[in-house]
């Protein structure tokens, strides 16, 4: 009988290449292994290293995540370095950098002209946050504020504000009409008129938008009136900054912030004669 062939032997996956490789590399010189190693393998050794980086990070900022002592956002605004207004803020609140955070957004944006799937995600976001009480305090344009004014986003000023205070700038309140918003509340088939509009304007002209803003400074006219914004135009901030261009700035309390004392004294920061807003422009508009 003829002697039996031997059968091959079945593919060991990994083991095999291994030895493959070795047999292939095994008469060449360590540069010439280096190079062979790293023309074969250059892909799969950057992805790696970085994986290995992007999970050292992620674990390094989940194991090192602070909590908030502040967290304000001013949407829409133009050239501001968010970095020197969070230090500037932190200094002056006496909030320690070492134990917690100072957040302030400068760089979101929202557009109702033309919404894209990025003014989508912003929505998205900002509803998250102040879902999880992070949020305590904003800057919107008014458009922008007056939708989100009409969905209680924001805390009534009689409320929050000391006596002082209150007197101080009761002549810059921005007003909503509540009556309409407590009978959609009620009434689900209720129509909020305010609500409506601001959608539906959303291509409105700077004029119409700005003469919408006016509106919102006349109580007289309102059946409920209760104040839930402060107009900025004529802080030392929006004065020294120009942050906000011709649109009309309003800044809010977040109706659900679990830092008021802290919102308070940001609201005292943007009224500040003695603070340097002027450094606080960036130099470049594509920096940050």
């Amino acid at each position: 009988m003829g002697k039996k062939e031997k059968e091959p032997r079945p593919y060991r996956g990994v083991i095999d290449e291994i030895r493959e490789q070795q047999h292939k590399t095994k008469d060449m010189s360590l540069k010439g292994k280096w190079q062979y190693f790293w023309d074969y393998y250059k892909v799969h050794t950057i992805t790696a290293v970085v994986v290995i980086l992007l999970g050292g990070t992620l674990i390094h900022d989940i194991l090192s995540a602070k909590d908030y002592a502040f967290y304000g956002i001013m949407l829409n605004s133009i050239g501001l370095s968010a970095e020197s207004m969070e230090t500037a803020f932190s200094e002056y609140a006496g909030i320690d950098l070492e134990t917690y955070d100072c957040f302030i957004d400068t760089s979101s944006t929202l557009s109702y002209s033309t919404p894209s799937e990025y003014d989508m995600a912003t929505m998205q976001k900002m509803v998250a946050q102040v879902q999880s009480h992070d949020l305590d305090a904003v800057v919107f344009d008014s458009q922008v504020f007056n939708n989100y004014a009409n969905t209680e986003m924001f805390a009534d000023l009689s409320e929050v504000l000391p006596p002082e205070e209150f007197q101080k700038h009761k002549d810059r309140f921005y007003y909503i009409d509540y009556a309409p918003i407590a009978k959609a509340n009620e009434d689900s088939d209720y129509e909020n008129e305010a609500m409506i509009s601001s959608d539906e304007g959303a291509a409105a002209s700077l004029e119409d938008i700005l003469a919408e803003a006016e509106t919102h400074r006349h109580p007289e006219n309102m059946e409920q009136p209760v104040p839930v914004g402060i107009y900025m135009e004529e802080s030392p901030f929006i004065q020294k900054t120009g942050s906000y261009g011709q649109a009309q700035p309003v800044f809010g309390f977040i109706i659900n912030t679990q830092r008021p004392e802290t919102a308070l004294k940001y609201l005292a920061f943007l009224w500040d004669e003695t603070v340097d807003f002027e450094s606080m422009k960036k130099n470049d508009l594509f920096m940050e």
